[in-house]
């Protein structure tokens, strides 16, 4: 959870960050590198939208309420469909806020907003905030476990989260059941105790109830069991490889998944990634796979729901302060969820969404402007030789819903490559999404103009890239969200200066090699 900035100060960060000017950088203690890189004079003009703007399309991709935004999500699966419990955020600047809100789906692009689920307390109340939790069925009651944060009370000497119980017969009106409120037992920390995840541990026929919390100056994951729902048991908390340098391990989810369980959490910090870790036993130990990230910074808190045998992972991705790329994340934004998959090493990983893939079908001309730089080919396959400088290919403006496929390839030199929008004559004077094959890694970074390549990424994700090696890969865009697909990762992030500009491919350092490139839209 965040305290909101008053407009006041949001209007005093402005004129801070217009000062700094075009270079600023983290000092190592905020949530994100580029917060206060603003693009220069010159660098802005050259952002200028090259086509009149666009409509707002409904939000059927990357879903948010009619009102209010997405903070994290809470899936449950039952009867065919996804019940997304998720901490609705207001920004009313109100005492109360986080009540639990909920939509449903069958199909990840048609969602039926239900309203307020569990509403936060008075001030007097441990519930005067919500924080995430989670829902389970046991015979025929549904049980929430939730996290009951006033951040009021350790001014008062008590704790300021715990752990909350609510009960419900149809998943829509619930009963909170103050009697089962706990807190953090002795030797943990008493003002970090939340996300409570429950599951059923069938083997030894006990509920375990999951929590982030933070034990002997480090983040774990507490464990509690029960066979009732109501009383809890403390038990050791989870060995989890890698993990004892972290804050705290938000979100917790389990489930089983390719013959091994799978534990999800998200790490909070600076890089705020969502991790995860495999076990043959819920017992652990919980080890760390090579690569145990899925997505960047831009997609946390995420938790998983299933259709059939088909699972999905949901985060959000944030807004911006003010609505501009240059500004800070806010908390809470667009729903984004990704289908699950296993490579052919057991490894796990991401895609689009099939329901997405069909959704976004119709194809499109890509309405190609002008070349930059040295480009030769044709549809089938370009070349962009960026050997001496920046060579790039700009299309016109980018449709408000939109998947782009296509594969890439790098020779050896390629410095970066990658999707530019908001593209005025110099593809290096934009917003970017990049692929960095020298430093492993794609990347996102908010900072436009001459900086775009120079800050720490605001977003990033490992992939290891080969030289001369295909990789294919899809985006999806939907107003000002786009998620990156490429091998078995996703890169989420959300871009303001998308929807109302033209947008192109570059590469500088080498020769990339850009083929079947191609444009869907939506056919309604």
């Amino acid at each position: 959870m965040n305290k909101k900035l008053s407009r006041t100060v949001r209007m005093a960060a402005i004129a801070l960050t217009a000062a700094a000017l075009a270079g600023a950088c983290s000092n190592g203690n905020t949530q994100n590198s580029a917060e206060t890189a603003v693009p220069s004079a010159s660098a802005t003009a050259e952002l200028a939208a090259t086509a009149e703007p666009v409509k707002q399309a409904e939000d059927r991709l990357f879903w948010k309420p009619p009102e209010g935004w997405v903070g994290d999500v809470m899936p449950f699966s039952d009867n065919g469909q996804i019940h997304l419990f998720y901490l609705q955020d207001w920004r009313d600047g109100a005492p109360g806020f986080h009540p639990w809100h909920q939509a449903s789906t069958a199909n990840l692009t048609e969602y039926a907003y239900e309203g307020e689920s569990i509403p936060f307390g008075q001030e007097a109340d441990q519930d005067l905030a919500l924080g995430t939790g989670s829902v389970i069925k046991a015979g025929d009651t549904y049980h929430a476990f939730y996290t009951g944060h006033n951040w009021k009370f350790p001014q008062e000497g008590k704790p300021k989260e715990s752990v909350m119980h609510a009960v419900s017969k149809d998943l829509k009106s619930w009963t909170k059941v103050p009697a089962d409120t706990f807190y953090a037992p002795d030797g943990y920390e008493k003002d970090d105790f939340r996300d409570p995840f429950l599951l059923y541990n069938e083997e030894k026929g006990e509920y375990w109830l999951l929590l982030s919390a933070r034990k002997d100056g480090a983040g774990v994951i507490a464990l509690f069991a029960s066979k009732d729902l109501s009383k809890w048991e403390v038990r050791e908390p989870l060995s989890v490889e890698e993990s004892s340098s972290l804050f705290m391990l938000e979100c917790p989810d389990i489930f089983r998944m390719n013959g091994k369980w799978v534990l999800v959490f998200s790490e909070f910090s600076d890089q705020k990634s969502t991790h995860y870790r495999v076990s043959d036993s819920l017992d652990g130990p919980w080890m760390k796979p090579e690569k145990d990230v899925f997505d960047g910074r831009a997609f946390y808190a995420a938790k998983t729901g299933s259709l059939g045998d088909r699972r999905f992972l949901f985060g959000w991705v944030p807004t911006r302060q003010l609505e501009k790329d240059y500004m800070k994340w806010d908390w809470a934004g667009n729903m984004v969820a990704h289908e699950m998959t296993v490579g052919k090493d057991g490894s796990l990983g991401v895609k689009v969404p099939d329901e997405i893939d069909r959704l976004v079908a119709t194809p499109a001309a890509l309405g190609e402007a002008r070349k930059l730089g040295t480009v030769e080919g044709d549809d089938g396959a370009r070349v962009l030789d960026g050997s001496t400088g920046v060579s790039g290919i700009i299309f016109d403006q980018m449709p408000q819903t939109a998947k782009i496929t296509g594969s890439v390839s790098f020779d050896e030199n390629v410095t970066y490559s990658g999707l530019v929008t908001g593209v005025g004559e110099d593809p290096e004077k934009a917003y970017g999404i990049q692929l960095e094959p020298g430093k492993d890694r794609i990347r996102y970074d908010a900072a436009g103009g001459d900086n775009l390549s120079t800050l720490e990424p605001d977003v990033q994700v490992p992939i290891a890239f080969e030289s001369n090696v295909e990789y294919p890969f899809t985006i999806i865009v939907e107003n000002d969200v786009a998620v990156f697909y490429i091998g078995d990762s996703a890169l989420t992030t959300r871009i303001y200066k998308m929807p109302d500009g033209a947008w192109g491919w570059y590469s500088r350092g080498g020769k990339t090699t850009l083929s079947k490139l191609a444009v869907a839209v939506r056919a309604d």
